[in-house]
């Protein structure tokens, strides 16, 4: 119990304390607003374990932070979107030297819920959806989520200038209602871009109201923020109010000289509420330039049909003169030209997309008009054209200082991680946290550090109820920066907007340091911090369905568990003992957007555990007499002319490739050395002149024109090549396809009939198969498609290529029947006993030992992979399957007992296999099992889902 506790005894029995983190000698700055005090910190299993005096305590690794403060994690109240560190983990780097390990994504956009045609391409369409990619590929810091009004509507409606019918609006409220159960934060809105802009504060509210039905909170990019900056509070309140749900605003500032009096007003408006017992609070970012697309200069209204189109009329003459003049006008609109005193050297150009303004970054617009000759009109038209970024100077220090001086305000950068985004050429995107602790605190002073870091953790912990961290206390998540307060600087400008600040030397995220003096680490702790919408007992993990037989609840506790600490959407697993089927259990879901509960009985993609069915096949025609394993292929495969390559030679050990060799993967061929054919569709299609995905007669005649990556036979080197081929010598000896002489004579005889070739693509899921998620996307292989990014699960390779290596479908209790027909080789109703040893045996050379000729702990048999006990006997026999979106293990031990886990997702940030690691720790778990129970669910059908909980 003391080593689970983190405790061992050490010399006179005092406990020693065993942390996985240990920060010593640092001036703790815990985020409440107390005043600093010197504590070390122990950090264990993601939390912060204990504060205070540590002497003597061991930590796996150890942080001095002697003249370091060390403070909650920070948050950015407006991250933007995550999806840059979806693409790239390195995005994070400009927020990571902030400080900052928590993003609020969504302001009006949302990464989710996504349009049909956007959706097939992406490959998540909901919220729970886009919370299991980011989840599975993970993130470097933690993601809270809002649903944006603006992604809503856009898809609802379009971007046109109308009110919603009520079905519209039902519809829109169904898309919140998705999101808060799958743990969003709340509604957000940036009511100053089109189509937003549209949005009545009935139907805003009528949005909001669904949010708070489930906890969640209205943030808004307010309507305004210069003129009618009372009046836009007034509308946040008063959404908030009728909705029934705390409100928070982005950003708060008061835009243009002639408003800046309207700030201790909005302040006032804010506390009055506040003090009447409205939940409310704001943001700022420390800048007196904001930051938004130049387009937004231009009267909404001229966005009603959308946004290309006006774009695309923008040339016209008549239309740039009447722009011209609303933008010169004294029109109550949120008119940025006049924020900014109608002066065009005050509009800072960050990032452009044409190349003839590009290197003119950080310039104004008068100063790019005046280089390149035109009138500053002409070229703010073309710049809004170019889709340019812009830098209004419109805010005042003097503002941005009152509002810091107010305890319910906290910080943003309001770009999030550094992608592509053109909001990115902003200095606030690489330094806004730093230069709240530089300029404000260290140098003017006007806050102290104590209230600065309470404001940029706690306060904005609660803002995105986040509770179990923002705060150094005890049982907290470990969220945590330690940073020199004499060093730590902002360097970014509106001409190097990515330059990194300094000063902030490690950052940990849940425990795991993911900057180290000042360098990324690459690992990825980062969390989807989910609303109050969401409900636990809908976890995958939680959801389980079928059949645990007496006395295995402890597996069932070990699966839980597994699925707990690995973010993946579902599995299924089946135990048989002595050809009993004693476990039959589905975990989570097999549709994540439909909630649809893994059964039992689910089929799903196996890979690689094909290649057992097709050895058994194989060998059953070596026991007929209809082959022999050391016939040639391509003796038998006469039919094939071999591609060649422009100066490439014929490489003639190909004709000494074995039917053995093939079994073996002992034929020639090393994806490692140069590639695996089978993933190579696009390029022998093109070679042949045929269309994508290739057949495999293109397959085979352009792998009969590659040289071969060393003698056949010579050693070991997996090859899925090599059981295309032996799916053809089924096909050719036996005139069935290979798949109709698998079902007849390998799964008809022990009785499993729902097992079938899968399909590549969507629309050819079967009935009772799962769907399959895997956070990565790719290049359609389909003709007429082939420019078309799809998510990489379906249509980035060509599954029925794989047919006789990888492309079966098949349920755990399938194959678990399957395995255990070879319990008792005597009894086997598949192959006679000898011929069950020859398929098990120990393949000659460096196959099956090592280069002293020791025998290998394991080897690969013929389709089997075998594992042998220090004495040399076989352990255990099986397989495991891989591919994007699905990972699977089948397991025959020696003492009777098979198992096969399936998950229909296959990475997690911490393992790239998870069916390897969940059958470790199932291999421990039935180990400890004392007494078998004596049920067989063979013999009657398995119970459907019993849902959550059970």
């Amino acid at each position: 119990m003391a080593l689970l506790l983190g405790i061992s005894m050490g010399q006179g029995d005092e406990p020693t304390q065993h942390f996985d983190v240990l920060i010593t000698g640092g001036r703790v700055v815990d985020g409440t607003g107390a005043p600093w005090y010197r504590a070390d910190v122990g950090v264990r299993d993601g939390r912060i374990a204990a504060i205070g005096r540590l002497e003597g305590a061991k930590g796996r690794e150890t942080i001095d932070a002697t003249g370091l403060v060390v403070a909650p994690g920070f948050i950015d109240m407006m991250g933007q979107t995550a999806n840059p560190m979806f693409d790239d983990p390195k995005t994070s780097l400009n927020l990571l030297t902030q400080g900052i390990t928590t993003i609020n994504a969504g302001e009006g956009d949302s990464a989710a819920p996504l349009g049909d045609r956007e959706a097939a391409e992406i490959g998540w369409q909901t919220m729970a959806e886009y919370f299991l990619a980011l989840e599975q590929k993970g993130l470097p810091l933690n993601v809270v989520q809002t649903v944006g009004l603006t992604q809503i509507r856009t898809i609802v409606i379009g971007e046109e200038d109308r009110r919603p019918s009520d079905e519209e609006l039902a519809q829109m409220e169904a898309m919140v209602r998705e999101a808060m159960e799958a743990g969003a934060i709340g509604v957000s809105t940036a009511l100053i871009y089109p189509p937003a802009v549209y949005a009545t504060t009935k139907e805003i509210a009528a949005l909001a109201k669904v949010a708070g039905q489930y906890g969640g909170r209205y943030y808004t990019h307010m309507r305004n923020e210069g003129a009618r900056l009372l009046e836009a509070i007034d509308e946040a309140i008063d959404v908030g109010e009728t909705a029934g749900t705390p409100v928070h605003i982005y950003h708060l500032k008061a835009a243009g000289r002639a408003n800046w009096g309207k700030m201790p007003l909005a302040i006032a408006r804010i506390k009055a509420a506040r003090a009447a017992g409205m939940q409310i609070a704001a943001d700022v970012y420390p800048y007196q330039m904001n930051g938004l697309g130049l387009e937004a200069f231009i009267h909404p209204r001229h966005f009603a049909k959308g946004r290309e189109q006006l774009l695309s009329q923008l040339d016209k003459p008549e239309l740039r003169a009447e722009i011209r003049a609303e933008m010169e006008g004294e029109g109550e609109w949120e008119n940025w030209y006049r924020h900014v005193g109608k002066d065009w050297n005050r509009v800072l150009i960050g990032n452009c997309a044409d190349a003839k303004y590009a290197r003119l970054g950080g310039e104004s617009v008068a100063a790019i008009a005046k280089e390149m000759k035109q009138d500053p009109w002409d070229t703010f038209f073309d710049l809004v054209q170019a889709q340019s970024f812009a830098l209004p100077q419109t805010m005042s220090d003097a503002n941005i200082i009152a509002a810091m001086q107010e305890d319910f305000i906290s910080y943003c950068t309001d770009v999030g991680p550094a992608g592509e985004s053109r909001s990115v050429s902003h200095p606030r995107a690489a330094g806004a946290f730093p230069r709240v602790l530089s300029r404000y605190v260290r140098d003017l002073g006007v806050i102290s550090l104590e209230q600065a870091v309470s404001q940029a953790s706690a306060v904005a912990a609660n803002e995105v109820m986040a509770y179990d961290r923002g705060r150094i206390a005890e049982g907290l998540a470990a969220d945590l920066v330690l940073f020199d307060a004499a060093e730590i600087q902002d360097h970014s400008t509106p001409a190097e907007p990515r330059k990194l600040s300094t000063g902030m030397k490690h950052v940990l995220v849940n425990g795991t340091t993911v900057l180290k003096n000042g360098e990324l680490t690459d690992k990825r702790p980062g969390r989807v911090l989910r609303g109050p919408g969401y409900q636990r007992s809908r976890a995958p993990h939680a959801v389980a369905t079928g059949k645990v037989g007496p006395g295995l609840e402890s597996i069932d506790r070990v699966m839980r568990r597994f699925m707990e600490r690995h973010p993946v959407p579902g599995a299924a697993v089946a135990i048989t003992d002595g050809g009993r089927l004693v476990y039959a259990r589905g975990y989570g879901y097999a549709d994540v957007a439909k909630r649809e509960a893994v059964e039992p009985e689910s089929l799903f993609r196996i890979a690689s555990i094909s290649k057992p069915l097709t050895a058994t096949a194989v060998m059953q025609l070596v026991e007929q007499g209809k082959l022999d394993l050391d016939a040639k292929v391509y003796d038998i495969l006469n039919e094939y002319e071999p591609y060649l390559a422009e100066g490439v030679e014929f490489d003639k050990r190909q004709r000494d490739i074995t039917i053995r060799h093939c079994l073996q993967h002992r034929g020639g061929w090393d994806r490692d050395k140069s590639f695996d054919g089978m993933f190579q569709s696009a390029k022998f299609a093109k070679a042949v002149g045929e269309k994508t995905p290739a057949s495999h007669t293109a397959i085979i005649r352009c792998m009969l024109g590659t040289p071969l990556d060393f003698e056949p036979g010579e050693r070991f080197a997996y090859s899925n090549y090599g059981y295309c081929l032996l799916g053809r010598v089924i096909e050719k000896i036996t005139g069935q396809k290979y798949d109709d002489y698998v079902k007849e004579h390998v799964l008809a005889p022990v009785k499993v009939d729902r097992m079938a070739i899968g399909a590549t693509l969507l629309e050819g899921r079967k009935d009772g198969e799962v769907r399959y998620y895997a956070p990565y996307r790719g290049q359609s292989l389909f003709s007429g498609d082939e420019k078309k990014i799809v998510p990489v699960a379906y249509g980035a390779w060509d599954l029925e290529a794989m047919d006789s290596h990888g492309a079966w479908i098949a349920s755990a209790v399938d194959l678990v029947k399957f395995s255990s027909a070879f319990d008792d080789a005597s009894e086997c109703p598949l192959l006679e006993e000898q011929t069950i040893e020859t398929m098990f045996a120990r393949p000659p050379g460096l196959a099956g030992h090592d280069k002293e000729g020791k025998d290998l702990p394991g080897f690969y048999s013929a389709g089997w992979r075998v594992e042998c006990d220090k004495d040399g006997k076989m352990a255990s026999v099986g397989h495991g399957g891989s591919l994007d979106g699905t990972n699977t293990k089948m397991v025959r031990r020696a003492d009777g007992r098979n198992f096969a886990v399936l998950f229909n997702g296959r990475q997690t940030p911490t393992t790239d296999r998870v069916a390897e690691a969940a059958s470790a720790e199932l291999m421990r778990a039935i180990d400890t099992v004392e007494e078998w129970p004596a049920v067989d669910y063979f013999e009657g059908k398995l119970e459907p889902a019993a849902g959550a909980g059970e």
